[in-house]
Order: structure tokens, then sequence, then C-alpha cells
């Protein structure tokens, strides 16, 4: 009976670390002239700053979402991100909840499958395949019209903040350890 017990455990420990690696950047998210997690980062806080000139473009919105959910699942835990402030992390995670609200993305959706499909989304988009991009994006996950949500992106203030921040930290550090007088 212990044998089994102790199976079991490390049969739970093994998902367990499985759910909580971090995925890398996916490819489109990642794409530019820096590294790609600089990519992913600078490009989220740029999407996010002016959502109104995503309008009718669901591929670059589709992007910037697989950027916010990887900051969002990499940067509070990812040891490698010590540098960005305390309170980035939990924006990043509200962030992810305010556009999965407004796109119609289930709340307990893992991150890898939404960045996953939002990437594969984008490139059936920029590939000229609007079904192939409508499948990408199908229920249960998705809401039947997050691809029009996507061509017309709201303002989203926690996004916003949140991806400008990460933007500032990855480019000054943290902003705790500054002498401000």
């Amino acid at each position: 009976m212990r044998y089994v017990t102790l199976a079991l455990l490390l049969g739970l420990t093994a998902c367990a670390v499985q759910d909580d690696t971090i995925p890398p950047v996916p490819p489109l998210a990642g794409q530019g002239t820096r590294s790609p997690v600089f990519n992913a980062i600078q490009g989220a806080a740029m999407a996010f700053a002016n959502p109104a000139a995503l309008a009718g473009r669901p591929a670059e919105a589709a992007i910037a979402v697989s950027r916010l959910e990887w900051e969002a699942a990499a940067i509070p835990v990812e040891r490698s991100f010590f540098w960005f402030s305390t309170i980035t992390g939990p924006a990043l995670t509200a962030a992810r909840y305010e556009v999965r609200q407004a796109l119609g993305i289930r709340q307990d959706a893992r991150p890898a499958l939404v960045m996953g499909a939002m990437d594969s989304a984008a490139a059936a988009l920029i590939a000229g395949d609007q079904q192939g991009a409508r499948g990408m994006l199908s229920p249960p996950t998705f809401a039947p019209d997050t691809l029009e949500r996507l061509a017309n992106l709201p303002r989203l203030p926690q996004a916003n903040q949140a991806t400008l921040r990460a933007q500032r930290d990855i480019e000054f550090g943290r902003t705790e350890d500054w002498d401000l007088p």
C-alpha cells in the first residue's frame, strides 16, 4: 500500500511539475529585431497602449494577446525575471483576466493553449485563411465571436498598465530599487 501511495504521489508531482513549466515565447509573439523575450514584452506594450491602431487587424491583435499570455505565465514564476518589480507579475495576471474577459476566452484555460491558438490563428490570418483562424479559436475555450472581438480590440487599461510596467522593467529594472528623493 505504501508503494502505491508513493507512486501516486510521484505521479501527481510529475503532473504538477509539468503544469508549472514555462512555455517558450510563441514564434510570432517573439518576432522582431531583438531577443524573443524582449520582442514579446515590447510588442505587447505597444499593442495595448493603442488598441485602436489594431482595429481591423485581428492577426496583430492575436499576436498581442499571445504575448500578454506568455508574459503573465512567465514573469511571475521565472527566476530570470528577478529584476522585475514585485508588482509586475500580479499586474500581468490581472491584465490577462481583463483581456480574456473582453475576448470571450475561458478564464480557466491553460496559458499554453491560449498562446498556441492565438499564434496559430494569427498565422492563418496572415496567410489569408479566415476559416482556419476561426477554427483555431473555437468553443469551448473561445467564444464564437472571439475573432470578431480581436478585430475590434477595446481599450484595456489593466493590460496597458501591466505591459508598460513589464516594458519599463525589462529596460530599467525594478523601480523599488531606485533612490528617489
